[in-house]
């Protein structure tokens, strides 16, 4: 298991090589936009990171061959004659644009395709978790140390929560965990590794699971609480925990683990959001909903889900003479499937998902939102290391039944086939169009193999049903 896991962070590095094509270690296209949007976020909002760079760089005599950036309160192109220079100066004080075009020069040289990065998305961190992230780097400048020191905070997180849940588990759980993590092909290195706090979040995940497995549900509604502020989306895995402590309510037998992790979630989510309430102009909130509005209503290659899929399967493809594939953004706008579909595919899954989350231990509860953000967000599909709580949810004292071990094979192997896909692809529309399509498949079995495992003998089936009453002694027989 050691040999295991040292050759998956090998591998998860791609062994000493990092970025690739690049050859480095920092991810400085992601670094640029969580390092420089959080540090000037009072100055930039969440919607003029790129205007101030042009403006910045065209002070430092760069970008004069540049003529367009994405215009991020609307998501379209923008000419750059039609920039204010003025305006956007006068939001920074003399010290703090100093410091900004300082930064630039830093990673001006180290960022090959500019044009390219000036029609990305913008700087997305949900208000308090860019609230954090600025008070850290705030006063930080950009340098070859500092981006290096605020680029390993993740894999220091990543290796305390793994530690964690191997002290929880057990080694063997703790161990498949870390390689399912590392190996995976939605959350590996290639797409955010070596930026700025971009794994916190499921490290917070992975940690809380730990917790509360040991009995700590306070840490662990704190650290719940965490990942939703930092991402939104994990929020979502707190659905059927709240689920069984209706359950347990009901049957009169509360847990008091339970009771103090959702306790916790709630106190800190609403602090989390009476902070931000109270920094509501420094933090601009009012722009962060606008812009995760409109970003909600775009369709991107890299997002996985239900949303997402229904568009690129409806929408007409087309192909250039080097075989690359895009949608018109016309045609993405006219695939778009009713308000409704979503939402009630997501409350089908649920559903569905019900009797089994009625008949699990808690904490396992949790896995069955994982399907259910595939079928309610959409997110990027490197959100995906997610999939890790498939993994390690399922042990109990370091053990885990055949069902599960063959659900957790299933999964190895659709990470191999998306791995195929991507060498025998050039083009990351159909690639991902088809992972989606892998992942949904994967979630219909992997359901089907959870209503099979009730069957299986052995297994306290009974054990959960709503509402049953059973004697000391026959709880101690099942």
């Amino acid at each position: 298991m050691v040999a295991l896991v040292v050759l998956a962070a090998a591998g998860f590095v791609n062994f000493g090589f990092f970025h690739v094509l690049q050859r480095q270690h920092i991810h400085y296209w992601d670094a640029f936009h969580y390092f420089v949007g959080a540090k000037y976020l009072p100055e930039l909002g969440y919607t003029r990171l790129y205007e101030a760079t042009y403006v910045a760089g065209r002070e430092l005599g760069a970008f004069a061959a540049i003529g367009a950036i994405r215009d991020l309160p609307t998501y379209q192109a923008r000419d750059t004659r039609s920039l204010d220079a003025a305006a956007v100066r006068a939001r920074f004080s003399d010290a703090r644009w100093r410091a900004f075009k300082q930064d630039l020069l830093f990673f001006g040289p180290k960022i090959p395709d500019w044009r390219r990065l000036f029609m990305d998305h913008g700087y997305n961190d949900p208000p308090p978790r860019a609230l954090l992230l600025h008070a850290l780097v705030r006063s930080a400048p950009a340098t070859p140390l500092t981006l290096a020191l605020v680029t390993s905070v993740d894999y220091v997180l990543i290796a305390g929560a793994l530690a964690l849940a191997a002290r929880a588990f057990g080694p063997l759980a703790g161990g498949l965990a870390a390689a399912s993590l590392l190996l995976s092909f939605f959350g590996r290195f290639d797409y955010i590794g070596g930026s700025v706090l971009r794994w916190d979040w499921i490290a917070a995940l992975i940690a809380g699971a730990a917790a509360f497995a040991r009995g700590a549900g306070g840490a662990a509604g704190l650290l719940f609480a965490y990942a939703a502020a930092a991402r939104l989306f994990p929020a979502l895995l707190l659905v059927p925990l709240a689920i069984k402590w209706l359950q347990k309510r009901r049957a009169h037998t509360p847990d008091r683990t339970l009771d103090r992790c959702l306790l916790a979630a709630t106190l800190s989510i609403a602090l989390i959001a009476l902070v931000t309430g109270l920094a509501a102009s420094f933090l601009s909130v009012g722009e962060f909903v606008a812009k995760i509005r409109l970003h909600g209503d775009s369709a991107f290659t890299n997002h996985v889900g239900l949303g997402t899929w229904l568009i690129f399967q409806t929408a007409p493809w087309n192909v250039y003479a080097d075989g690359m594939r895009s949608v018109d953004p016309v045609a993405l706008a006219a695939a778009r499937p009713a308000w409704w579909v979503v939402p009630a595919a997501s409350a089908l899954y649920l559903a569905a998902a019900l009797p089994l989350i009625l008949r699990t231990r808690v904490l396992e509860s949790m896995m069955y939102a994982v399907p259910l953000i595939w079928c309610a967000v959409s997110p990027a599909g490197y959100y995906y290391s997610l999939l890790v709580l498939l993994v390690l949810l399922p042990w109990r004292d370091g053990h885990a039944d055949r069902m599960r071990l063959i659900e957790m094979a299933l999964l190895t192997v659709l990470g191999a086939v998306a791995y195929g896909l991507e060498i025998a692809s050039h083009d990351s529309l159909p690639l991902m169009h088809r992972v989606s399509t892998l992942l949904a498949l994967y979630f219909a079995v992997w359901l089907g193999l959870e209503y099979a495992r009730l069957r299986e003998p052995g297994l306290p089936a009974a054990a959960g049903a709503v509402g049953k009453r059973t004697s000391v002694g026959a709880a101690s027989k099942i």
